[in-house]
């Protein structure tokens, strides 16, 4: 490890992202020769501009050098039914030529310390769960000093034409939508109903998260019944996840009971992943989910993936057991499509 300069941890100010940037890029660049290089307006959309919040802690020298840096996309999330908030923590870094290993507490240690006193805690001030999907040292370095916990090792749900064997639609057409509708928070409020922890799908997180997002589009399929309400709703998108290049399912919210209306998402993405050169529809979500039997009668098959869900609890209660009994979560839900 270099010779420290004299530094400080501390949480962002406005204006450091310029700094953060230049360290993010230019590592990441290192270990991956494929990085495409962040902008300033991907880093603002990221942070400054989600509705839930962003969390960051630094390690700064005296000329404004990123050394490290800790960080975390705010969620907001019904728990029980109220509300409450987790957070993802992403884009963790701390520049190679810094870095201890694990013999000693290092920066992602020394920013992480902070980072989980300052924004970790009891609803409705605090982020109640903290997860995240990290690569293997960040992982090995959580557990040791971090409290890092795992959940599950993450699968995915593969869908092939051949093997789709959905329900009838019952007449039911999707509408492809370029906004999201208001009575989206009341197909949300019974997707959610009964489970223990979800994240929050309201017009301004939806929007935000597929609308709004730079250089990323995403198709938005709605589908309502005989009286005009809303059934349900799908956002997908064409991309690579775990190494294969899919139509990728980032959304599927359906009332209780709607079958026509999920069938007729289903083939909708299904179809349009196709025109788009794909052969596959992909997604992701907790085993432990009801949904999870429903896409494997319909055709869907589950494979394994590198990814694998860890997390740390700031309530007691809700350690990661419950979390992984109790949480459902989308692909959407994460930073990786």
């Amino acid at each position: 490890m270099s010779e420290l300069p004299p530094y400080e941890i501390r949480e962002y100010r406005p204006g450091d992202e310029h700094a953060i940037l230049e360290t993010f890029n230019r590592c990441f660049a290192e270990v991956d020769p494929t990085f495409t290089p962040r902008s300033l307006e991907e880093w603002r959309w990221t942070y400054l501009e989600n509705p839930s919040g962003w969390r960051i802690y630094l390690a700064v020298t005296e000329d404004g050098k990123v050394i490290s840096q800790y960080a975390g996309m705010g969620q907001r999330v019904l728990l029980n039914g109220e509300p409450a908030k987790f957070s993802q923590a992403v884009d963790s870094m701390t520049d190679p030529a810094y870095r201890r290993g694990l013999k000693k507490p290092g920066f992602f240690v020394l920013t992480g310390y902070p980072y989980a006193e300052n924004y970790g805690g009891p609803a409705p001030d605090g982020d109640v769960v903290m997860w995240g999907l990290p690569v293997p040292p960040a992982w090995r370095i959580g557990k040791t000093y971090l409290d890092y916990e795992l959940i599950r090792n993450q699968n995915k749900w593969v869908l092939e034409r051949g093997r789709f064997n959905p329900p009838a639609a019952d007449g039911r057409e999707v509408t492809e939508l370029t906004e999201f509708p208001d009575d989206v928070e009341a197909l949300f409020a019974a997707f959610a109903a009964g489970r223990g922890a979800i994240g929050v799908r309201d017009v301004e997180h939806l929007t935000w998260r597929y609308l709004k997002r730079p250089g990323v589009s995403y198709k938005i399929g709605a589908v309502r019944g005989p009286s005009g309400e809303l059934e349900g709703l799908a956002v997908f998108r064409c991309g690579v996840f775990a190494h294969d290049d899919d139509g990728l399912l980032a959304e599927l919210m359906v009332k209780p009971g709607a079958t026509g209306a999920a069938s007729a998402l289903l083939q909708w993405a299904l179809s349009g992943s196709e025109a788009e050169g794909r052969e596959r529809l992909t997604t992701i979500l907790p085993d432990s989910a009801p949904e999870g039997i429903l896409l494997q009668q319909w055709g869907f098959r589950v494979r394994p993936t590198d990814y694998f869900l860890v997390g740390r609890n700031y309530v007691k209660k809700f350690d990661m057991r419950w979390v992984y009994d109790n949480w459902y979560y989308s692909l959407g839900d994460t930073d990786l499509v």
